[in-house]
């Protein structure tokens, strides 16, 4: 049985892993771990996992923002991730509708995402669940 619920301090290992691989990259686990457990104190950071049968195998995180451009507060997801081997099978789908009920309850404005140029099956699967593409982003690294 699949449970989309809030993330707990429990969680960090698979959420660790979840994130390395969207990053396609082996994150600095210790900086990991101070931003994970202070964002989860943080009432502003929405973090929920995907659970079947007590495995974690989907992470999805909101940021709530308060700006002056947008007439209430908004959100922007910021990772989603689901395990290959359990990927189109909907849970990507469960979870954004747990976000977006979410989003609904608090009273978001709406929620922004981005998603990197090549992830095309992604685009496709945001654009099915009512995404609009609306914006660039650009970023400027300042290492």
């Amino acid at each position: 049985m699949l449970q989309i619920r809030y993330a707990t301090e429990a969680d960090l290992e698979p959420v660790y892993r979840l994130v390395c691989d969207l990053e396609d990259d082996v994150l600095d686990k210790g900086l990991f771990v101070q931003t994970y457990q202070y964002n989860l104190k943080c009432p502003d950071t929405v973090y929920l996992v995907a659970d079947k049968g007590g495995l974690v195998i989907g992470f999805l995180s909101m940021h709530i923002q308060r700006i002056l451009h947008h007439v209430k507060p908004t959100c922007e997801l910021q990772e989603l991730n689901i395990f290959p081997e359990y990927r189109a099978f909907g849970v990507g789908s469960r979870m954004m509708a747990e976000a977006e009920r979410i989003a609904r309850e608090l009273g978001l404005e709406e929620i922004e995402l981005t998603t990197k140029l090549f992830r095309k099956r992604t685009h496709e699967f945001y654009t099915r669940l009512g995404y609009v593409n609306t914006h660039l982003k650009f970023v400027k690294r300042l290492d």
